[in-house]
């Protein structure tokens, strides 16, 4: 689908003052995982823009974030392993050469990340664990979303979207502000579009889920994909991690 951006994204970032919430003393943040079982569904939708015929694919289990990565999370990266050069956002301020998530940011999805940013997380967090982190494919992203109900619309099923995910809004919220869907798994959709891996053309991405600044919740359905460069960041583009399991 194609998107228009809202103006009022602009103004968010103007709220968004670069005020540094004090951290100090708080242990490394470690990522909360949830079991996704290996099982069998139908990939796409024919309400797709532009229509996919469903198809039947085999996944195997994987461990998938119980939440999209946090601002306190993707601080904790730029502060042991931040590109030379590497400014702050919106979200997470720059001083004395630490990177700190702004006054009321900690707990929400880490946004401003490119596809590459993310994929540098993945690796710095898998270095720490000993384990193999990357993003989720496409197919591992949806399946999981769907938290294991055959043809739904939307992670929760076919009901409209309304109390149960942030979109049609002013800012993202603080991670896990809405129920989970059958996975235990949270905000599959809206907050903020996730980067997953997939066989797009060199220099392209694609994101799932919708977000909170989308008043169209077609942007929401579990089969809607948005391409974007890998280097794209913006106020409604997050990720959240895949583990491998052993």
């Amino acid at each position: 689908m194609v998107r228009n951006k809202p103006a009022r994204w602009t103004v968010w970032m103007g709220l968004c003052v670069l005020t540094a919430s004090c951290l100090a003393g708080e242990k490394q943040v470690q990522p909360a995982l949830v079991p996704v079982p290996a099982g069998r569904f139908l990939m796409g939708g024919r309400e797709a823009d532009p229509p996919q015929e469903p198809r039947e694919v085999e996944v195997t289990a994987f461990l998938m974030g119980r939440y999209e990565v946090t601002v306190e999370e993707l601080a904790a990266w730029l502060n042991d392993a931040a590109p030379p050069g590497r400014a702050g956002s919106p979200q997470i301020a720059r001083r004395d050469d630490r990177f700190q998530p702004v006054r009321g940011a900690r707990r929400r999805p880490a946004a401003w990340v490119s596809f590459e940013d993310a994929q540098a997380y993945c690796r710095w967090r898998g270095d720490k664990s000993g384990r193999r982190v990357r993003l989720p494919t496409e197919t591992e992203w949806e399946y999981a979303a769907r938290g294991g109900i055959e043809g739904a619309r939307f992670p929760w099923g076919w009901g409209a979207p309304e109390g149960r995910a942030c979109f049609a809004g002013e800012a993202p919220r603080a991670v896990g502000s809405y129920p989970p869907n059958g996975f235990g798994l949270y905000d599959m959709a809206g907050n903020v579009f996730e980067w997953c891996v997939s066989d797009e053309a060199p220099g392209e991405a694609v994101a799932r889920g919708g977000s909170w600044a989308e008043r169209d919740p077609r942007f929401l359905r579990l089969y809607n994909r948005v391409k974007f460069p890998r280097t794209y960041r913006d106020a409604d583009v997050g990720f959240r991690v895949v583990v491998e399991a052993e």
